[in-house]
C-alpha cells in the first residue's frame, strides 16, 4: 500500500493505527498523530526498498539460469555419452534443489503477506532466513500485544486498544480502593476505577483531583481504569509528597478582605462591605426565615467573587433544592455548582457534601483560597439526622444528639491558614419555619461563626431588598479587615443609628446609599453631616 503525507493527515488517529498495526510499527497505540504519519511513510518506504532489492536478486538468477542451459547445450556435442549422461544428472539435481528454494521464498512471501500487502518477488536463501525471522516477531507481537506501565509490559486486548486521557475528583471507599468521580461529585457509570495500590503509592487522599492514561474495561469489568497518573491537582506527582495535611495547618484570624463592590452598583455587597465585610477564612452565617432573599443574596455574592476576586476558587454546594434553583445557579455563577436536589436520596445529601469538603481542604493544602456558598446547613443537618445511626439522645425537637457533630464539623473546617490558603464558608440558616427542630439547629449553630447577616422578615414583606437587620449583623474583629478611617466611620455610625429601630436603620442607609456612586463617597458624605441624617 502507497500513502502520501497529505492522505495521512487527513486520516483519524483511529484510521492511522490499523494502517500502522498493518505496516509492521510497533507500539503504535501510544503514539501521537504526527509520530504516526512519521512511523507509517518510514515502514512503507523500507518495505519498497526490499521489493526493488529482491527483483534485481532474480534477474540475476535467470541469468545464471540461462548461461547453465546454454553450456549444456555446447559441451553435448564435444563429449562423450558418459560425460553428456552425467552433466544431465547434474542438471537435474541443480532444477530440483532451484524448485525447493522457489517453493521455500513462496512459503516466506505468503508469511509477510500480513506486513506488506504488495506482491513480492523470490529472494536469495540468506534474505529469506532473515525475513523468516522477522515475520516471526511481528507475528508474536501481533498475537500477544503489551502496554507498558511502571517500566513493565502487561498484555492488552486488541479490540479495546485505545488509552483514553481522563480526569475526575477522587472518592475513596471503606474498602480502600476509590472511583474517580467525572460527572460532577455523584457516582455514575463513567467512573474511573483506582486501585488501593495507586492510592498507597501516591498518597492520595479524598478530594484530589487526578488526571491520568485510564484503559476501557475489558469483558469482566463494569468501569474504566485508571493506568497512569500524570497530575495531582495540577501538579507533578512527585512535587506532591511532602504535602501539609490540612488538619495540621494553623488557623489564624481572617486578615485579608474580600471588596465585593463591583460596577454593578448593587446595594446588598455595599451595604455587606461597609457594615459586615468578609475575609478570606470567615465562618459565616446568614440566619434568614422563608422568603427573606438568601438565595438571591448568594447569588450577588458569587458573582462579585468572581468579577474582584478571579483566582478564588468558588463552590456552590447546595442540599435538598429545587431543581430549577439548581439549573439557575448554573447559569448565574462560573464556579463549581454542587448540588442534592430535594427528590434524591438523603444518602446522596450527605455524600456530596463531605466529598466538596473535601475537595475544598486539598485546594488550601496547596495555597489556594476557596470559598463555599452552602445553601443551607439547616437541611444539611437534617439529612445527617435521618441517615446516621441514633444513639439514643434525642434534643429537643427530635433531632439526635450526633447528628449535629458531622455539620459542626463541616462548618468548622472554615478557616485562614498562617502557612497560606484559606477556606471561607457561608451558609444559610433557616429560621421562624414552625418547626422547633429548625430552632434547636440555629442554637447550635449560633456561636460557632464569627460573622452573621440577619435577614428580617419585615423588611422583606415591605419588598425592601437587601432586608438586612444592620443592627443585629455583624463581623467579629472587623478591624483587622477595614482601614482605622472606615473603622471610625462605621462606628460613629452605629452609634447614631443605635437608638432607631433595625428595619428603619436599614431603609435609611439605603437611601443614602443609592444616592452615592460608591462607598468611598457614601463614607465622605457621612463625614462631611457629621453622622448625622
Amino acid at each position: 500500500m502507497k500513502f502520501t503525507n497529505e492522505e495521512l493527515n487527513e486520516k483519524s488517529v483511529k484510521e492511522l493505527r490499523i494502517i500502522a498495526k498493518q505496516v509492521g510499527v510497533t507500539g503504535y497505540f501510544i503514539m501521537k498523530k504526527t509520530e504516526l504519519i512519521e512511523r507509517i511513510l518510514n515502514a512503507i518506504e523500507k518495505s519498497e526498498n526490499k521489493v526493488e532489492e529482491s527483483k534485481k536478486i532474480k534477474s540475476a538468477k535467470d541469468s545464471t539460469k540461462s548461461e547453465g542451459k546454454s553450456e549444456i547445450q555446447t559441451t553435448s556435442n564435444n563429449t562423450n555419452l558418459e560425460s553428456l549422461l552425467d552433466k544431465i544428472s547434474d542438471a537435474k539435481i541443480e532444477l530440483k534443489s532451484s524448485r525447493k528454494k522457489e517453493n521455500n521464498i513462496s512459503s516466506n512471501q505468503e508469511q509477510t503477506q500480513a506486513l506488506v500487502t504488495e506482491e513480492k518477488p523470490i529472494k536469495t536463501q540468506e534474505e529469506t532466513n532473515k525475513n523468516n525471522v522477522q515475520t516471526k516477531e511481528v507475528s508474536t507481537f501481533q498475537k500477544k500485544e503489551f502496554y507498558t506501565f511502571k517500566d513493565k509490559q502487561y498484555p492488552r486486548d486488541d479490540k479495546r486498544d485505545d488509552l483514553v486521557r481522563s480526569s475526575g475528583i477522587l472518592d475513596i471507599t471503606q474498602e480502600g480502593y476509590g472511583f474517580l468521580r467525572v460527572n460532577g461529585y455523584k457516582p455514575s457509570p463513567n467512573d474511573i476505577y483506582v486501585a488501593p495500590s495507586q492510592i498507597r503509592r501516591f498518597e492520595l487522599l479524598q478530594g484530589d483531583e487526578i488526571s491520568g492514561l485510564t484503559r476501557p474495561p475489558r469483558d469482566s469489568e463494569r468501569y474504566y481504569s485508571l493506568i497512569k497518573i500524570d497530575h495531582i491537582n495540577d501538579i507533578l506527582p512527585e512535587e506532591l509528597k511532602n504535602r501539609k495535611h490540612f488538619e495540621s495547618l494553623t488557623p489564624v484570624f481572617p486578615h485579608k478582605r474580600f471588596k465585593l463592590e463591583n460596577s454593578l452598583e448593587d446595594e446588598s455587597t455595599r451595604i455587606i462591605d461597609l457594615f459586615t465585610p468578609i475575609g478570606k477564612g470567615q465562618r459565616g452565617l446568614i440566619v434568614a426565615p422563608p422568603k427573606a432573599g438568601k438565595t438571591t443574596l448568594l447569588k450577588k455574592i458569587a458573582q462579585s467573587i468572581e468579577i474582584n476576586h478571579p483566582d478564588t476558587h468558588l463552590m456552590v454546594v447546595l442540599i435538598d433544592e429545587r431543581p430549577e434553583e439548581v439549573t439557575d445557579w448554573k447559569r448565574s455563577v462560573k464556579g463549581e455548582v454542587i448540588s442534592s436536589t430535594f427528590d434524591e436520596e438523603q444518602e446522596n445529601h450527605t455524600r456530596i457534601s463531605e466529598l466538596a469538603l473535601e475537595r475544598a481542604k486539598r485546594l488550601v493544602e496547596i495555597g489556594k483560597d476557596v470559598l463555599i456558598l452552602m445553601d443551607s446547613i439547616t437541611r444539611l443537618t437534617r439529612a445527617y439526622n435521618t441517615t446516621i445511626q441514633t444513639t439514643g439522645r434525642t434534643l429537643s425537637g427530635g433531632i439526635d444528639a450526633s447528628a449535629i457533630h458531622k455539620p459542626k464539623r463541616f462548618f468548622g473546617a472554615a478557616r485562614c491558614v498562617e502557612q497560606g490558603g484559606s477556606l471561607t464558608i457561608l451558609a444559610t440558616c433557616l429560621v421562624e419555619t414552625g418547626s422547633r427542630m429548625d430552632d434547636v439547629i440555629f442554637e447550635e449553630f449560633k456561636g460557632t461563626g464569627n460573622w452573621e447577616l440577619i435577614l428580617d422578615r419585615k423588611l422583606a414583606d415591605k419588598r425592601i431588598f437587601p432586608a438586612i437587620d444592620l443592627k443585629k449583623s455583624s463581623t467579629r474583629k472587623e478591624e483587622l479587615l477595614l482601614t482605622p478611617e472606615e473603622l471610625r466611620k462605621i462606628w460613629h455610625l452605629r452609634r447614631v443609628l443605635s437608638s432607631r429601630e433595625g428595619s428603619d436603620v436599614t431603609e435609611l442607609i439605603l437611601e443614602y446609599i443609592k444616592k452615592t456612586k460608591n462607598n468611598k463617597e457614601f463614607l465622605a458624605k457621612i463625614d462631611e453631616r457629621g453622622g448625622q441624617f
